[in-house]
This record gives C-alpha cells, structure tokens and sequence, in this order.
C-alpha cells in the first residue's frame, strides 16, 4: 500500500479528503462521547481537531492521533478502582473536556495545518510526531504511575510524596512514559510519510525512534517538574489534603492556593509538555536533517505524460513501459543504457532512481553524481567504482535494479539533475545529502520513467 495515496493534494485543495475527514472525526467523536471516553465539549474539540488531521494529513498524522486517543482512552479505564482512590487529587478525572483535548493534541493540530501550507517540509511532521510522543508518555505515566509499589518522590526536591502528587515520579511512572513515546515514535516511523524523506535507511529509521521517544520522555518529565513547581496547587481544610482542584474539593468545601501560580492549571502544565515536545523535535529536525534522512524542499517531479519530449531518455525501454529483466534483480541487474543531451550552463549533472511505490515508502536504488557536463549519457552496466556514487536503500553503492514484492507494478523513476556545481561534491552522499547539497543550484530536471511487476 502506497501511503502517499492517502496524503491530500496540497497544490489544489483537497475537499474530498477534509469532507470525509470530518465525517470519521465525527464519528469517532461520537463513539467516544457515548462511551464516556469525552465530555460534550471534548467530543466537539475532539471532532474539530480529527477533521483537521483527517482531512489535511491523512493516513500518517490519522495513524498518530489515533494510537494517542485509543492507547490513552484504554489504560484510563484499566485499574479504575485503584486509581480512583486518588482522584482526590487531580482536577479532572473520568470524561475528557475540551481544554483536556486541546492540552494534548492542540500543538499536533496547528503542526497539521503548517505542513498543508508547507507541503515540502518535513520538520512539521517530526515536531508533531515529537509532539504526541511528549502527550502519550504524559498520559501513560499518570494512568500506569499509580501501580508503583513505592511511594513516587517529587521530582524537585527527590522528597517521598503521596500518589497522585502533582510533581511526583516513580520508576515505574517513567518506565511507562517511555514506553508511551516508544508507541508514537513507532507509529511515526511505520507510516513516516515521503514528503517528510521516507527511504529505507535503517541509521535514520533507529535514530527517529531514539529521538522522538527521548523528546517524548523529557518534555514528560518537564510536565513533572512544572506541576512540582510552577503549578497552582490547593489544600482542603476538611480533608486535609493538597489538591490540584480549585474552587471546590470533592467533598463540597472551598480550597485554598499554597503555591504555585494561580494561572497556571493542569491544562496549561500538559499544554507546555506537548508545545514543548514540538518545539525539541523542531530544533532537531533543523540540526540533524541528514542523520533524519528528511527531505529536502527540492522534490523530484512527477513524470512526463508518456510521448512527451524529456531531456533523459533510454533506448532499453520505452517510457512507461516494462523495465527488461535484464536491469532487474531477476536478471543480470545492470544498470540500463540512458542518453540526454549536454545543455549551456550546466556544470554537471547527477541521476537518482527510485520507486515510489515500494510498501513503506520511496526506495532508492541508484545514486550517481559529479558527471561532468559534456557527457550525454551512461553506458549499460555502469560499474559500483565510475564517477562518484552513494548508497542505495539496500545498503550499497551503485545500481541495484527494481526488485518488488509480488504483485501490482510498481514505478521506477531515472531522474537527471543539471547543476550549476562542478563536480567535485564529497563522494559517500545518499539521495537525501545529495540533493540538499543541490538544493538551489537545480537548473533542470527531467525523469525517464519505466515499471516492473514480480
């Protein structure tokens, strides 16, 4: 299954999408409000943040929110009796409201919208997913913390504290925060989407798993350290216990603010943790876009309508016909024979070919640069050590011909760049490093365009 498929068209608005968008946000709204997962107003938040989502990000940012929403929905309801000997405590129990809603997936809303306005960008799509990562694991701590067979210590003063003590930690609270960024950085990395850079690169896929599960981690644990500090909390005179829930405790007497600032609630403690989350996976995106393998803002062009003039071309295949078995890795699997011709200006040129149909995601199989500008084209059975080449997403350097899963056809693209840089790029680049180092330095592009089916 191609995930882009899912993905709207964001050069011409997708109405479609956001109409069926807002129809499952809805229904999924209304589930939860039944099942007294979501209060009225958490049902209609709930519903105006999936159609967001739904209908601009599609299948990708649906899959996060979902295993945020369904993974938190359940543990909140397992050892319910246990955890409601503390309920005392917080502000909120049971029913989610619409600031509740908000405070976790509010930052992961706008991050949707900003990637529909930023289309080529794959840092709002790492910021959310680090957004969510931060919520999940908030949420996760808090619902499986109670099971600690110790007292939780708070995380300030390392003080034992009773459970359910805003501020407070356990081994067994974090162990559960992590494990609640683990399951989005998991989804994130399953349905990482291709404007965002999804090639099979096992450095990038372990490093976006450590990094979007430790920003989820920390920024759960700033959430702990702002309700131990910052964080208005109160105290019951009758019951004679500090309380997170103001002006009335549960057992009907007013409560009075010991600490904290009277502005800053619950609400605003969660809502820190996720803008923090993005604000992290932001920065990181911006610092480590290689290590990421993230896209780059040059995207590769769709293909020519077959018939249509195209700088490259090849004599080994027709454009949009079969690809010989002989370039495959049922045959002999060399590279092809590819012509173009040389144009005014050009410095070099390099070739990237890749499917964009493969079942998780665009896989390189070729990667070829710093060919000098008066060579109008490459041989069959160009050799791993000619010119200078950088891994595929198999793992090695040079050509590795289409190799599909049974089944449906899929595309492979022999896309030709023309630079204005001499050919003196560092050898070693992958598809995501050399076309940031040609970024803004493209004077055309042209793809030659061929299928294969196992």
């Amino acid at each position: 299954m191609n995930l882009n498929s899912f993905m709207p068209d964001l050069t011409s608005f997708n109405w479609l999408q956001l109409g069926v968008g807002f129809l499952l946000a809805v229904v999924i709204a209304l589930i939860a409000y039944f099942a007294r997962s979501l209060s009225r107003s958490g049902a209609i938040a709930a519903a105006a943040l999936g159609t967001a989502v739904f209908g601009l990000g599609g299948l990708p940012w649906a899959t996060l929110l979902l295993g945020f929403f369904l993974s938190s929905s359940f543990l909140s309801r397992l050892f319910k009796k246990r955890k409601g000997q503390i309920s005392d405590k917080y502000s909120k129990v049971g029913q989610r409201d619409a600031a509740q809603v908000l405070a976790n997936g509010g930052a992961f809303g706008l991050l949707v919208i900003l990637q529909a306005a930023l289309p080529r960008e794959g840092w709002p799509w790492v910021a959310a997913a680090a957004s969510l990562a931060a919520a999940n694991a908030d949420t996760w701590a808090t619902e499986l913390g109670v099971l600690s067979p110790t007292l939780p210590r708070l995380v300030t003063t390392w003080k034992k504290v009773e459970p359910g003590t805003s501020g407070a930690v356990s081994f067994v609270g974090t162990l559960a925060a992590a494990g609640g960024a683990l399951l989005i950085a998991i989804l994130a990395s399953a349905v990482w989407p291709a404007y965002a850079g999804n090639e099979l690169q096992l450095r990038a896929i372990l490093l976006r798993l450590l990094l979007i599960s430790l920003v989820g981690l920390v920024s759960s644990l700033l959430d702990s350290a702002l309700g131990a500090s910052l964080q208005a909390i109160y105290h019951c005179p009758t019951c004679a216990k500090e309380t997170e829930r103001h002006p009335l405790h549960l057992c009907g007497m007013p409560t009075t603010r010991v600490r904290g600032l009277p502005w800053l609630s619950n609400d605003w403690v969660n809502t820190a943790c996720t803008v923090s989350g993005a604000l992290i996976g932001m920065i990181l995106a911006a610092a480590l876009p290689t290590a990421l393998a993230l896209q780059p803002g040059i995207i590769l062009p769709v293909p020519a309508p077959e018939g249509a003039n195209a700088m490259i071309t090849s004599p080994a295949f027709a454009f949009g016909k079969p690809i010989p078995v002989k370039f495959t890795c049922k045959g002999e699997d060399v590279s092809p024979e590819l012509t173009w011709q040389p144009e005014p200006g050009v410095k070099s040129f390099a070739l990237i070919v890749d499917d964009p149909d493969a079942p998780v995601g665009v896989f390189t199989h070729w990667v070829i640069y710093n060919l000098p500008a008066d060579l109008a084209g490459l041989p069959e059975g160009v050799p791993p050590d000619a010119y200078t080449q950088g891994r595929n997403s198999f793992g090695r350097k040079g050509y590795n011909g289409p190799c599909p899963p049974a089944g449906k056809p899929h595309r492979y693209n022999f896309t030709l760049l023309s630079l204005d840089l001499p050919p003196t790029l560092s050898s070693g680049l992958d598809k995501t490093a050399l076309l940031r180092a040609a970024s803004g330095h493209v004077l055309a592009q042209s793809t030659w365009m061929g299928t294969f089916q196992r």
